[in-house]
C-alpha cells in the first residue's frame, strides 16, 4: 500500500539517536559511575547542559525546588529518571526540527505525562515505574507525528469516523494503511534502542490488553493517562475505555473516572502556573 511505503520510508528516514545521548546513556549504566562524571560529561555540552536544566525545573518534573547547575540536578533526579529524561530529550530534539508545527501533539503528550506519572504515583505506588510513566506519557503518540506527516488528512478522517461509530481507531488505520499510528511508534523507538518497557507503553498505549503481564503497570497506566486526556478533549466516551484497566485502577463508574480526572487537571494546572 502507498501510506504503508511512505510510513516504512520516513521512519527509514530518521537520524540515529544523538550520538551525545547514547554515550551518556552507557555511562550512565555503569555501575561505577559517579554523579559528578555524567554531570562532568553533560557540561562538555553548553547546550544540553542549558536543555537539561530547562527541562527539569519545567512543570512537567515537578521538582520541589530550582536548580541552577548539572550535578545538583543529577543528584536530585537520579541516574534512572536521568536516563529516561534523555530518552526523551533525545527524541524531541530529533522531532522537534522535523515537526515543530504539530503543536498540539507535544501539548498533549506533555499533559498525559503529567497525568501518567500522577496517577502512578497515587495508585501503582511503584517507584520504579514513575519515570517509565512519565516519559512513556511524552513518547506515546510518536507514531502520530509520522502518520500526520504522511498523510494529514487521513488520521483525521478515522479519528471522526471512529468516533461516530464507536470502534477503535488502531482498527480502522491498520486497514488504511497496514499499520497503525501505536505501531509504528514502537518501530521508531526499537530503531533507537529504547528499553521494553517504553517500547510496549508505545505499542500498546490504545491496545492495552495485547501487553506482557511484565509491562502491565506501565502500559495501563500510559493508557489511562491518554484515555483521561481523549475524554476531556471529546475524542472518546467512557465506554470506549478498557474494562479491565479501569478495573485495575479501582474506578466503579463514569463518575468515579471524572472525579479522577478533575482532580489531574486541577493538578495539572497548578503546576503549570508556577512556572
Amino acid at each position: 500500500m502507498k501510506v504503508l511505503k511512505k510510513i516504512i520510508k520516513e521512519i527509514d528516514r530518521l537520524p540515529q539517536f544523538p550520538e551525545n545521548i547514547v554515550h551518556l546513556q552507557k555511562l550512565i549504566s555503569d555501575p561505577e559511575i559517579e554523579f559528578s562524571d555524567i554531570a562532568r560529561q553533560i557540561s562538555t555540552d553548553p547546550t544540553l547542559t542549558a536543555d537539561l536544566l530547562k527541562l527539569v525545573n519545567s512543570a512537567q518534573f515537578m521538582l520541589p525546588k530550582r536548580v541552577d547547575n548539572i550535578l545538583e540536578a543529577v543528584k536530585l533526579v537520579g541516574l534512572r529518571t536521568l536516563k529516561n529524561l534523555l530518552y526523551s530529550y533525545g527524541t524531541q530534539k530529533i522531532f522537534f526540527k522535523k515537526f515543530m508545527e504539530i503543536k498540539w501533539l507535544w501539548d498533549h503528550s506533555y499533559k498525559a505525562a503529567f497525568y501518567a506519572y500522577t496517577l502512578a504515583k497515587s495508585f501503582k505506588r511503584k517507584k520504579d515505574i514513575l519515570d517509565d510513566a512519565y516519559v512513556g506519557g511524552i513518547l506515546h503518540d510518536l507514531g502520530q507525528i509520522i502518520f500526520t506527516s504522511v498523510h494529514p488528512q487521513l488520521l483525521e478522517k478515522i479519528k471522526r469516523f471512529c468516533k461516530e461509530k464507536n470502534i477503535p481507531s488502531s482498527m480502522l488505520e491498520n486497514l488504511s494503511s497496514g499499520m497503525n499510528h501505536a505501531e509504528v511508534g514502537a518501530l521508531i523507538t526499537e530503531k533507537w534502542n529504547f528499553p521494553k518497557q517504553l517500547v510496549s507503553a508505545i505499542r500498546y498505549h490504545h491496545e492495552p490488553t495485547l501487553c506482557d503481564n511484565e509491562y502491565v503497570d506501565i502500559v495501563y497506566t500510559v493508557y489511562l493517562a491518554n484515555a483521561i486526556c481523549n475524554l476531556e478533549e471529546k475524542k472518546i466516551n467512557y465506554e470506549q475505555i478498557e474494562t479491565s484497566v479501569l478495573s485495575d485502577f479501582g474506578i466503579e463508574n463514569e463518575e468515579h473516572l471524572m472525579t479522577i480526572q478533575k482532580r489531574l487537571d486541577k493538578a495539572f494546572q497548578e503546576n503549570l502556573s508556577k512556572f
